[in-house]
Parts: C-alpha cells; sequence; structure tokens
C-alpha cells in the first residue's frame, strides 16, 4: 500500500507553480495541483487519458473544444489525445490523473 496525506502534500507559490507527484506507477501518475488565482496548466493535447478532481477551490478546466467552470466535488475526464488544461480562478487544489493507454499485456 501506497499512503498520502493529501494536506500534508499541498504546497502554493506565488513565484510560480510546481505540481507535486503523489503516485506513480507504470501506467498511472497522479499530481497534486495547488493553485494560486492566475495559475494553471497550459491547454495541451497528451497521448494519456485524464481524470481530474477538485477537492477545494474554483477554476476553469477546457478539454477539447469545452470550458468548464470546476469547483470542489466536481470530476471532469479527457479521452487520450484530447486537449487540456485548467486555470484556477481562486486558490485551487485538485488531482490530476494521468493513465497510459499502452497495454500493460495483462489484459
Amino acid at each position: 500500500m501506497r499512503r498520502s496525506h493529501l494536506p500534508d502534500k499541498q504546497a502554493f507559490s506565488s513565484e510560480r507553480f510546481l505540481p507535486t507527484r503523489v503516485y506513480g506507477s507504470e501506467r498511472v501518475r497522479v499530481f497534486l495541483l495547488c493553485l494560486e488565482p492566475g495559475q494553471g496548466l497550459p491547454v495541451r493535447a497528451d497521448s494519456e487519458e485524464m481524470v481530474c478532481c477538485v477537492l477545494e477551490g474554483r477554476g476553469k478546466l477546457t478539454v477539447g473544444e469545452e470550458v468548464e467552470e470546476v469547483r470542489a466535488g466536481d470530476l471532469v475526464g479527457a479521452a487520450p489525445g484530447e486537449a487540456r488544461g485548467i486555470e484556477a480562478e481562486e486558490r485551487l487544489v485538485a488531482l490530476w490523473v494521468q493513465i497510459s493507454v499502452e497495454s500493460g499485456g495483462d489484459g
């Protein structure tokens, strides 16, 4: 078992945003995003599937051509190859999960 207590991992910086990797395996990477207003991940297409769960705050999440307001409690996903990005409108904490779509050979 790999356990992380997420509140202990939270770190904010007004100078720049650095995601914190809280879990990783061969196919899955989980990042804790701690964003100040105006900070975020630029919109880009990735080959991985993505799931974002907003834990605190609110912002705008882009998936494909859609831009949605998101807030604590929202869960959003993006298919492989679909553009995605997030920007905080107020202090925001989210889990950003990236899932490799390549087969691991176990079915």
